[in-house]
């Protein structure tokens, strides 16, 4: 199982999820968002120190695990991704960052490592995903039709052209893509405060899950909150790479603690 995909730094991590922090300050490990992969932080290391090794989350249906199918449960996801962090989260520090998607993943999945008496994150990163008090802002995505799909996609910047236009290809993406927006739209949120810092990222133009969604973040944690937003909308993720790897290293930096 290719459950977890370092990008070098100080820390080496297995096929199977285990590894040493080394002399690593603190690691990142990154959840991408609905029909994303471990691509979307290739470039992220090279932007940070190596005491802050990146390791992107690869979830099934993508990539080395493409013939796996996709989660469509919580439980399923949430299942795996704990057992696989457990032993992780004992090896030192380590902050959380997810996009949409990747947002909730995270979100969850420190609820289970605290309740389950593991060390939480130093830091809790959630991007373009509203605050679990506040009810989405458009219909579901994932029953769509074909072509609803695809256009709402194309709106949101959400997926390249170049793709979109590929009939074989997207025949071969849709299941996946559906099964993850499926995954993110059912999504009922864990209640209560984490002791865990949170930093909110949002585009000024997200009309998707806008800063004043984002704000409800703030009720969600006992520690520090902020938030800080981008000149772009959904995605700013790809739009504004450099920026927002800056903003969480200089977050790290001021220590999450």
């Amino acid at each position: 199982m290719h459950l977890l995909a370092p990008f070098g730094g100080a820390t080496t991590v297995s096929r199977d999820g285990r590894g040493g922090a080394d002399a690593a300050d603190v690691r990142l490990y990154c959840f991408p968002y609905a029909g994303g992969g471990t691509q979307v932080f290739r470039g992220w290391q090279s932007r940070l120190t190596s005491r802050v090794p990146v390791v992107a989350v690869r979830l099934p249906g993508r990539e080395q695990r493409f013939r796996e199918p996709a989660h469509t449960s919580w439980d399923t996801a949430l299942a795996e991704l704990t057992a696989a962090f457990a032993p992780l989260s004992d090896q030192g520090p380590y902050a959380f960052f997810g996009h949409s998607l990747g947002a909730r993943l995270a979100y969850e999945l420190a609820h289970r490592l605290v309740d389950d008496g593991r060390r939480p994150p130093e830091l809790l990163v959630v991007s373009a995903c509203r605050g679990p008090g506040r009810p989405p802002r458009h219909p579901d995505m994932h029953s769509l039709d074909g072509p609803a799909l695809r256009a709402r996609l194309r709106a949101m910047n959400g997926v390249p052209p170049e793709v979109l236009d590929n009939q074989p290809l997207m025949d071969l993406l849709e299941p996946m893509l559906r099964a993850d927006l499926r995954l993110a739209e059912t999504w009922r949120p864990t209640p209560g405060r984490l002791p865990v810092p949170v930093l909110a990222l949002c585009g000024d133009h997200d009309d998707v899950d806008p800063y004043e969604d984002m704000l409800d973040w703030q009720h969600h944690t006992w520690k520090e909150f902020a938030i800080h937003s981008f000149p772009a909308g959904h995605f700013f993720l790809r739009e504004q790479e450099p920026a927002v790897v800056e903003v969480i290293a200089e977050r790290l930096r001021g220590g999450a603690r």
